[in-house]
């Protein structure tokens, strides 16, 4: 992928990175209620989205894949590699020391990925990775900061603290926009509307295509459903998942997916555009993987020109264990987003078929 200029943007300020030259440009737009993107170009456009990607930890506990993690992606590269953008969720910090603010219990895990690992994700294509997540702050600032700066060197955009509120990409002359949302006080809020509003309809102003990736809702198998209202999981407030897709892209986003639930969740096509409500965990090293916890979908969708869905496939993996994502001949994954989508979208417009195909009805 041909990449022109990458840029990150926090509360208003641009700061763009192209051929070698920096510069700051101030964005004084008005925020508006709604608004609709311009046609930007004829063809399609191919989108590449995963859940949460955690490649092995250094620390509390060292738990790392084989083979330095070469091989964790090799049965998916080329689906992550030939589209035109890839993103995902970083479920953990990119730094190489620190020590964790949690204590030691059955419920208390943190992940820290050694700062080398970050070229397995240029090596596999991804473009954008989102950090709005409950473990972007397991190793306190220090961890974040490491996080984003060691994305930025590599040339991946990254967004979802108040430090990086989104990135754009110029890639093959189409410029992409990047957010993500969490749950968590150290990450930006899907439960903050005023914010949410704020910073998607100005990077609507700023992209041809905008994507939204957001960490929500409850975990677990017990969380495969996507209600209406509030979910809360251990007593923590974990948004309103519905509602926040839906004003995004009333705000202007063209494509939603989300991670967190640690299982796959129903699709949605809201306004003709998608909504992955959960991609559920995609290479989680060390992490625990049975059942559908193990589902590890590669969702790409294609868009017109003017941001809405047009088809695409979910690309069924499972994980058999800490080697990373591998193809299921039994597309488990597709078969599971199907039911679901089925029975939690009203009105649902998509059909999925056997193999993972996506169509409009």
């Amino acid at each position: 992928m041909a990449v022109a200029t990458t840029s990150c943007v926090n509360n208003g300020v641009s700061t763009t990175t192209a051929a070698g030259a920096d510069s700051v440009t101030k964005d004084d737009s008005a925020t508006t209620a709604t608004i609709q993107p311009s046609i930007h170009f004829n063809d399609t456009i191919s989108i590449a989205m995963v859940g949460d990607v955690m490649l092995g930890s250094i620390k509390p506990n060292h738990i790392m894949p084989p083979n330095e993690g070469k091989e964790i992606f090799i049965d998916c590269a080329s689906l992550l590699r030939d589209a035109d953008v890839t993103c995902g969720n970083l479920e953990g910090v990119l730094a190489d020391k620190g020590e964790t603010r949690k204590r030691p219990g059955p419920l208390s895990f943190s992940f820290m990925m050694p700062t080398k690992s970050v070229q397995l994700l240029v090596d596999a294509g991804f473009d954008f990775m989102g950090i709005a997540n409950n473990h972007i702050f397991d190793f306190w600032k220090a961890g974040t900061q490491s996080t984003i700066q060691t994305l930025r060197d590599a040339g991946i955009g990254v967004a979802g603290t108040a430090d990086c509120e989104t990135a754009l990409r110029d890639i093959n002359g189409v410029k992409y926009g990047f957010c993500a949302f969490g749950h968590e006080d150290y990450s930006l809020k899907t439960q903050d509307t005023t914010t949410v509003r704020r910073i998607v309809t100005s990077l609507r102003k700023q992209c041809d295509i905008l994507i939204v990736c957001f960490h929500g809702g409850s975990e677990g198998t017990g969380a495969r459903h996507v209600p209406h209202g509030k979910e809360y999981f251990h007593g923590m407030d974990r948004g309103d998942v519905r509602q926040f897709t839906h004003l995004c892209i009333d705000c202007g986003a063209d494509i939603v997916y989300g991670n967190g639930p640690h299982v796959p969740r129903a699709m949605e096509l809201y306004n003709g555009h998608l909504i992955a409500y959960s991609l559920g965990n995609f290479a989680t090293i060390g992490m625990g993987i049975t059942a559908q916890v193990g589902y590890a979908p590669l969702l790409v969708a294609r868009l017109d020109g003017n941001g809405r869905f047009v088809g695409g496939k979910i690309h069924s993996f499972i994980q058999p264990g800490r080697v990373g994502p591998r193809l299921d001949s039994q597309n488990r994954a597709a078969h599971d987003i199907w039911a679901l989508t089925q029975e939690d979208i009203k009105d649902n417009k998509l059909l999925i078929a056997p193999d993972g195909t996506i169509t409009l009805k």
